[in-house]
């Protein structure tokens, strides 16, 4: 699979006509917009500057949200052809046409509700002090005696018999923990008791003014105002719901043409201006490019130039997945990872097949493997596209697998009748009677992915003119001969008792492909400069620090054929670890009764299904990415992102 081709647009227009020209790139759906000043600055426009404009719109987008939200509109994008609204002046003053019809009925509703707040929080404060008969504005206006009201523990009230009698604390109620009253003093003492009481953790409860009367009479009072408050919130709730059904259409369209004003503005800072003049750059994929062209036909005065997407070198193209039917959904996670450079490698095609092939053999259960098909067709339909195609394949992959082993549901000896009436002795491949060729199996599979990984990196390494990358790294051509050889040798050896470790073998097989690894540096500046480098970029290095730095990575290289190697002995063990599963299942179903055995079945089935299918799920990704992806892929690339103005109700 490739990468979709650029080309790079160049856009010149007067500066009446910048919004017209914004407007085109946004509908075309296909224009990447990129700083203008780098290409034109880099063609002799030395004043030529980018624009940086306040955006007009963010002022009265905010305010029209506000009053969507006391209204209670829930904002949703809509067709705004009808709003003839057009400058962020003309939304500024619909804004403030309609906080001024508003506002009235608005503040007298907060009024009220303010209002309901301050007695209700005066009837919880006065709540502990019913039974006081005497009216609250008349105590607290004493001019000789100081009072306060509060609550105090009641360890502590027991401690005020110790103190001299210049005060006393009427209680008015009691609870486990607190007895609430009042205390009184002469007004000179009032700095000495306050300390007291204070020492004495009383809590004060501050009675506001506009209680009057007694408990009884407070209450009655209170409540009184609360319901005409009540009342008032009512009546200007009926004003403003009137007023939002009146008005609801215009800031609906209203909203959303101001969300795509102020998209469409915000694009402005990556244009640039010269004069009366303004310059605009981007990408366009080159098959729009006829499409694209033909927005612009009737713009006066605008030039439209199409070149090479490499004709800027301030600015790189960014990078679109042309992929297959078949592995399009696998793009997620090639985008997890980082796109590829526009220049470099889509290995889209790679992670399907691997990935699908991968699942099939850890997850290999006929009937298990057609629900996994059946709900990726329903979550690429409902939920998620891409999530919904890649289960869809590796369901039949699963499938497919599951006929091999032949397992259905857990149930191992279901097909072998089949595979007796057709003749192959061989099939089906149970798991539990097949478990070294099995482990040995998923190790060769393994060093064949890490095999063809290295190829990858070599046809990379070419394509990009990186000899040291290609030929002499630990997964180039010196890496290739060294891991082939070693692993071939190993095994002919052990398994078929062929000795073929002899010493041209070994000396010019593995020594000198890791005396290439080793001096990799070197022999790549030799090839490159003409002359020996002990460092990549040209430093002073003594042989000392080369050989030390050079001797750990290849112990650590050494480290990785083996430990990547070995890393695929875990698609093995899930073959194995799902066939115990399942056989546990089958055991448990063995176990009950005849009536408990389908629902024993069905929740076993289940279980295997999203427990083992996420870990298998997440353990390919493990594969993919640490001991494939490493090995050739640099997700460095740039996302292609045209501009579009995006309807939200979150604002910055």
């Amino acid at each position: 699979m490739a990468i979709e081709k650029m080309e790079l647009v160049s856009i010149t227009a007067k500066a009446e006509q910048l919004e017209g020209i914004l407007e085109r790139c946004c509908k075309s759906g296909c224009f990447h917009i990129e700083n203008a000043v780098s290409a034109s600055t880099a063609s002799g426009r030395r004043s030529l500057q980018l624009i940086n404009d306040k955006n007009p719109y963010e002022v009265p987008l905010k305010g029209l949200g506000s009053i969507a939200t006391e209204l209670g509109i829930e904002l949703k994008e809509t067709t705004f052809s009808a709003c003839e609204l057009e400058s962020g002046a003309d939304f500024t003053a619909f804004c403030d046409d309609l906080e001024n019809e508003l506002s009235q009925a608005a503040k007298r509703r907060q009024e009220a509700l303010k209002i309901i707040s301050e007695r209700k929080g005066a009837i919880i404060q006065i709540t502990h002090l019913n039974g006081l008969n005497e009216q609250f504005d008349k105590i607290f206006s004493l001019k000789h005696v100081h009072v306060r009201a509060g609550k105090l523990p009641n360890d502590s009230r027991q401690k005020l018999e110790y103190y001299d009698k210049d005060f006393f604390f009427v209680p008015f109620e009691q609870d486990k923990s607190f007895t609430w009253g009042m205390y009184f003093c002469p007004h000179e003492n009032k700095e000495i008791v306050d300390n007291i009481f204070s020492s004495l953790y009383f809590e004060t409860i501050w009675i506001p003014d506009f209680v009057k009367g007694n408990t009884a009479e407070a209450f009655e009072r209170l409540e009184n105002e609360i319901k005409e408050q009540e009342l008032i919130v009512r009546e200007c709730e009926n004003e403003l719901k009137y007023f939002a059904d009146l008005h609801e259409g215009d800031i609906q369209r209203a909203y959303t043409k101001l969300v795509y004003k102020r998209d469409l503005f915000r694009f402005r800072r990556k244009v640039g201006i010269l004069r009366d003049m303004v310059f605009i750059k981007g990408f366009i994929p080159l098959k729009q490019q006829e499409r694209f062209a033909k927005l612009f036909e009737e713009c006066p005065d605008t030039e439209v130039t199409f070149m090479p997407p490499d004709a800027d070198s301030a600015c790189t193209p960014p990078t679109v997945l042309k992929n297959s039917w078949f592995s399009k959904p696998y793009a997620m996670l090639v985008e997890m990872y980082g796109l590829p450079d526009y220049t470099g490698f889509n290995p889209t095609a790679f992670v399907a097949l691997t990935y699908t092939l991968l699942f099939g053999i850890m997850f290999g259960d006929l009937g298990q493997g057609f629900l996994i098909f059946l709900l990726g067709l329903l979550i690429g339909k409902k939920v998620h596209k891409q999530l919904g195609g890649m289960m869809a394949r590796c369901g039949i992959s699963s499938m497919i697998f599951g006929t091999l082993y032949g397992s259905v549901f857990g149930l191992e000896e279901l097909l072998d009748p089949v595979y007796e009436g057709i003749g192959l002795d061989f099939l089906p491949l149970h798991p539990f009677l097949n478990t070294s060729f099995i482990l040995f199996t998923a190790v060769g599979i393994g060093a064949a992915l890490i095999i063809t990984s290295m190829i990858l990196n070599i046809i990379i390494g070419f394509k990009e003119h990186d000899i040291e990358r290609a030929v002499f790294s630990n997964n180039g051509i010196a890496g290739l001969i060294f891991y082939s050889s070693l692993g071939a040798g190993a095994v002919l050896t052990v398994f078929f008792d062929i000795k073929i470790m002899s010493a041209p073998f070994v000396i010019f097989l593995i020594v000198i492909p890791l005396i290439c690894i080793f001096c990799r540096v070197p022999f790549a500046a030799a090839i490159k400069y003409k002359e020996l480098r002990l460092s990549e970029d040209g430093e002073k290095m003594t042989i000392g620090n080369f050989i030390v730095e050079n001797f750990f990575e290849m112990f650590e290289y050494a480290l990785s054929y083996v430990s990547n190697t070995m890393s695929f002995l875990r698609v093995g063990g899930f073959v194995l670890s799902h066939a115990g599963m399942m056989l546990v299942v089958t055991t448990l179903m063995e176990m009950v009764n005849s009536g408990a055995r389908i629902p024993v079945m069905i929740i076993g089935n289940l279980f295997v299904m999203v427990m083992e299918g996420m870990i298998v799920a997440i353990q390919i990704i493990r594969l993919e990415f640490y001991e494939m992806f490493s090995r050739f892929y640099s997700g460095d690339g740039k996302p292609f992102e045209p501009v579009k103005a995006e309807f939200t109700t979150e604002l910055d």
